[in-house]
C-alpha cells in the first residue's frame, strides 16, 4: 500500500486526458520526487471476485510490464489480507518483521492472535455470517477453519463467489431505505 500523499499522484496519472499528458505527469513526478528510474519497480497485487477484476488484472499486469516491474498476483485476496502480505513484504529481514508473507501465514497469525484472546472466554456458539456473495465467503471459512470450530464455530453463508452476478445480491444495505435495515 501506498501512503497516502501519493493518492494525490495516483488521482493526477489516472486522470490524465491523453497519453502524452500521462507520459509527462509521469516524467514530472519521477523528477519532483526524486525517483530513480534504475531501479526496478517491485508490485504485488490481488483483486476481489468483482465482474471487472479479470480485466483490470490484466490491464495492470500489460502496464506494469511495459514500465518494466517485477510484480506477484495474488489471485483473488481480501483487502486486509493484501495489507497483510504488504507489511509482511515490507518488514522483512528487519528486527520488526511482522510475518510470513503468505495467505497461509496470514490466517496462522490470525488464529493465533484469536486464540490467546479467547483464552478461558467461554464460547459464544455459532455464529452465522452472510458475505453478500464476495471473496469473504470462502476466506472467512478458511479462516475458521484456521482457527478451529471448537474456538470459533461460524457459518458462512452467500458464498457464491463463482457467480459474480450475485456480488452483494438483495444485501441489506442495498435496500436499507425499503426494507429498514439497520
Amino acid at each position: 500500500m501506498l501512503e497516502a500523499v501519493w493518492e494525490v499522484y495516483a488521482t493526477t496519472l489516472a486522470n490524465a486526458p491523453s497519453d502524452e499528458q500521462l507520459l509527462s505527469e509521469y516524467q514530472s513526478l519521477t523528477s519532483k520526487l526524486q525517483i530513480n528510474s534504475a531501479t526496478r519497480p517491485r508490485v504485488i497485487f490481488a483483486r476481489d471476485t468483482r465482474e471487472s477484476g479479470p480485466a483490470l488484472v490484466e490491464s495492470l499486469r500489460d502496464a506494469l510490464t511495459a514500465v518494466g516491474a517485477e510484480f506477484v498476483d495474488h489471485g483473488i485476496l481480501t483487502t486486509p489480507q493484501l495489507h497483510y502480505l504488504v507489511r509482511c513484504i515490507n518488514t522483512t529481514d528487519t528486527e520488526h518483521a511482522y510475518g510470513v508473507p503468505t495467505e497461509r501465514g496470514y490466517y496462522n497469525k490470525l488464529a493465533e492472535a484469536y486464540k490467546k484472546l479467547m483464552q478461558g472466554v467461554p464460547s459464544i456458539g455459532e455464529v452465522t455470517v452472510d458475505c453478500a456473495n464476495g471473496v469473504g465467503g470462502p476466506k472467512l471459512r478458511l479462516l475458521t477453519n484456521t482457527i478451529g470450530k471448537d474456538m470459533f464455530n461460524c457459518t458462512v453463508i452467500n458464498d457464491l463467489v463463482d457467480q459474480s452476478s450475485k456480488l452483494n445480491y438483495q444485501v441489506c444495505a442495498d435496500h436499507s431505505f425499503f426494507l429498514g435495515c439497520r
